[in-house]
């Protein structure tokens, strides 16, 4: 079950970062993440969502943003398999360096009747003058293997905001969540924050 927050998180990203991006930039690289969506099983559904945004650099800044490698797949039969990955990053002006990664996330239901759901969300940016900012989000894993099993991970990895001299390192963890034993639960939910 995805969280309440995440998408009030995403929105309000969304809208801040839109508000403080023109059409020109010194540096800014957004790649959107490697992106696979596997429905293996017989009945199985898999469902991916990745919002990449980025943008805005100036002077010597620069921005790199790419989103997370998002991998979602459900092996299993009648399995489900749910991902929803939102990075946002943005905005390095002077000196400033912002880079932001959003996890690797992966998702697997491969049990029979399994499920596994996981919600990723990685902000990161701005960083003025001589500043740095860099957020990663974690390392992401998402398992439920055994028959009628449940796996749900949510992360979500702030970060941000480094002006002047300032420096700002968030990583958010090396998730990992797992279902192994049939009919069995596991609920993980990291929260890692900096501004």
């Amino acid at each position: 079950m995805r969280s309440i927050l995440l998408p009030g998180f995403a929105v309000f990203s969304v809208l801040a970062v839109t508000a403080v991006a023109p059409a020109h930039a010194q540096l800014s690289i957004t790649r959107g993440g490697h992106n696979n969506n596997f429905a293996k099983g017989d009945y199985s559904m898999a469902g991916q969502s990745a919002t990449t945004l980025s943008g805005v650099a100036n002077d010597y800044g620069k921005v790199i943003t790419k989103g997370g490698y998002n991998t979602n797949k459900a092996k299993g039969a009648y399995s489900f398999a749910g991902q929803d990955t939102t990075t946002v990053g943005g905005f390095a002006s002077g000196y400033g360096k912002v880079i932001t990664k959003g996890g690797y996330n992966k998702n697997f239901a491969k049990g029979d009747y399994s499920s596994a759901t996981q919600s990723i969300y990685t902000q990161g940016g701005s960083a003025s003058d001589y500043g740095k900012s860099i957020t990663r989000g974690g390392h992401n894993k998402n398992l439920a293997f055994g028959g009628y099993s449940s796996a749900d991970q949510q992360v979500v990895t702030l970060g941000g905001a480094a002006g002047s001299y300032g420096k700002t390192l968030v990583s958010g963890g090396r998730n990992k969540n797992a279902a192994i034993g049939y009919g069995s639960s596991a609920s993980q939910q990291v929260f890692t924050g900096a501004q």
